[in-house]
């Protein structure tokens, strides 16, 4: 059995599909990027390389979205697909015929390698899914709580906010959480809402390792503060000092909302016992212009002389 691992990317509604070389086998069929897995390789690993030599780009690879076997005339495979965004880079056209960016209902409309026969059905009942998914939510929205929100999240584009109550959109997120792996393997997501609907799921999951993959992979399109702050995961409860090594690695990265939500992480579960002083220099030493990470930091602080009023104010007071 050959081990072959594929990469399943998403711009908005539509996934990237790339046609096979001509004097291949299985020519100008259709197939998801990847290849097989060399010895001594992890398949993310793979995946990465794969990537960069058939497309140019280097991906970031999230969880596996579906694997299966298949047995060709000539092969033997064990396919593992994965959820993964281009990181870096525009695709180029170094090893195949043809790339398209395909909607789900397009899926008929072009000849895909046997092996992916079972993935496309899954794309395409997953994509009915969030139809209804999204019907749900333009049924609850309510014009009056949508113009409220919007005048509260001003870096937010008002098409994307339908207006859906807080309780309501919990309710929505308890039904979709009885299976809910097929809207976390979407990225990126169009509405406020199903931003906030992720973000609920996040909060609800226990493993701690698979909460750090969903953050990984979700934080760099969260793009308010409402969204970013709704996030309290349950594993960090349990896992508090891990939590905060995280944080550390957030609070060091470009993106504004994910430097935001580490702070929030460094707040929330990392004054425990009393303001920490690592972490407390780590916040102090954020260099930023934005105006959602400065009160996010002003919060941090507050939090600190909520918490542990002299230790807090010495600080403060040495102007650290």
């Amino acid at each position: 059995m050959i081990q072959v691992v594929a990469a399943l990317i998403w711009d908005n509604d539509r996934f990237m599909a790339c046609q096979r070389p001509a004097h291949k086998t299985r020519g100008l069929m259709w197939e998801f990027v990847g290849g097989k897995v060399e010895p001594g390789e992890s398949r993310e690993e793979a995946l990465c390389r794969e990537c960069r030599e058939e497309l140019g780009i280097e991906i970031e690879v999230g969880n596996v979205y579906y694997e299966v076997d298949h047995v060709y005339p000539d092969v033997f495979i064990h396919l593992t697909l994965f959820n993964a965004r281009i990181g870096s880079g525009i695709p180029q056209l170094l090893e195949h015929n043809d790339l398209r960016w395909i909607l789900p209902e397009e899926i008929p409309s072009y000849c895909f390698c046997p092996a992916d026969t079972e993935i496309l059905a899954k794309i395409q009942k997953d994509a009915d899914r969030l139809n209804t998914l999204l019907q749900t939510l333009f049924e609850a929205a309510d014009t009056q709580y949508k113009r409220f929100q919007c005048s509260l999240m001003p870096t937010v584009d008002q098409d994307r906010v339908l207006g859906v109550r807080m309780p309501k959109l919990r309710q929505i997120t308890k039904e979709l959480s009885r299976d809910a792996a097929w809207f976390l393997s979407r990225m990126p997501l169009e509405y406020y809402e199903e931003q906030n609907v992720y973000g609920i799921l996040i909060s609800q999951c226990n493993d701690f390792s698979q909460t750090i993959k969903l953050l990984d992979q979700f934080l760099p399109h969260v793009d308010n503060w409402a969204t970013c702050d709704l996030i309290v995961p349950l594993s960090f409860r349990k896992y508090p000092d891990k939590a905060c090594l995280h944080a550390l690695s957030w609070i060091q990265e470009k993106h504004p909302y994910t430097v935001r939500f580490g702070i929030g992480v460094l707040m929330r579960f990392g004054m425990e016992t009393g303001l920490n002083f690592t972490y407390a220099d780590a916040v102090s030493s954020i260099i930023t212009d934005d105006y959602y990470v400065k009160m996010m930091i002003a919060w941090y602080f507050a939090t600190a002389l909520s918490k542990d009023f002299s230790n807090a104010a010495t600080y403060l007071e040495q102007n650290k």
